[in-house]
């Protein structure tokens, strides 16, 4: 198995919660007694790991560089959610289901924020193609703030194949698009839905825009320029999620 390093208070907790990676040591400044820290320390100790404090030069020293917030883990690295348990997900399940299909975004800042969206407005599982799209980095363990623990990523071979067979599985597969004619806000969300972003500046590419059943909108202010995907991505999602009456639920605003 592969091992990397991940940085940062968030992205650590979030390892050491993922009862799925393997967590080989926790590595900490000496300086560090905060809160954060006590909780890192705590979540290793549930899980057996050693934590081994350094002073923040040999930290510095051991990572290459100090751009850590004091808190680093050596882990197993992430891997992919299975096309299968893909499959076996969608056909156990008696509820609202929600895809995310990004269609080449690259950015890792981008996809970051896009996992984050995706949980907090119950995405389950985030569909990528195995080429054009950002890997599973620790990199994006960081600037998630560790989220990307909580959401499944499957990687397919091929996008369109894959929007169909989601169709036959009774899915409404929703493109994104500015010059869409359905406002996001008029859209009447079925129970399963796929929503496709594309590539930053590009959009989605030919074959899967076909697939798609309906291409939405987000309505801005005349000469206004096109939205951030990953800003477009969460006011979606968060549309669809309050729409479809799944987030009865929430906490509290």
């Amino acid at each position: 198995m592969r091992e990397e390093v991940v940085c940062g208070v968030h992205a650590v907790v979030g390892a050491l919660k993922n009862n799925r990676r393997r967590v080989s040591k926790v590595l900490v400044d000496e300086r560090r007694r905060d809160a954060p820290a006590r909780q890192v320390a705590a979540l290793a100790g549930q899980r057996g790991v050693a934590v081994e404090s350094l002073s923040r030069a040999e930290l510095n020293r051991t990572l290459g560089h100090a751009r850590h917030q004091g808190v680093a883990a050596v882990v197993q690295s992430l891997e992919y959610g299975s096309v299968a348990d893909m499959r076996e997900g969608i056909a156990a399940a008696a509820r609202a289901q929600t895809f995310l299909v990004l269609d080449g975004v690259t950015d890792v800042g981008n996809f970051a924020s896009l996992v984050r969206s995706a949980a907090a407005f119950g995405v389950d599982t985030i569909v990528v193609p195995r080429h054009r799209s950002v890997a599973l980095s620790s990199a994006v363990a960081k600037r998630s703030s560790g989220v990307i623990e909580q959401v499944s990523v499957v990687q397919v071979t091929n996008l369109a194949n894959t929007l169909d067979e989601l169709k036959h599985q009774g899915f409404w597969i929703y493109g994104t698009a500015m010059q869409a004619g359905l406002p996001v806000g008029k859209v009447h969300w079925p129970e399963r839905i796929a929503i496709v972003l594309g590539a930053e500046g590009t959009g989605m590419r030919r074959l899967v825009r076909q697939r798609c059943d309906e291409l939405v909108c987000i309505p801005m202010r005349a000469g206004s320029n096109s939205l951030n995907v990953a800003v477009a991505g969460a006011i979606i999602l968060a549309y669809a999620w309050e729409r479809r009456g799944v987030g009865e639920g929430a906490a509290d605003c």
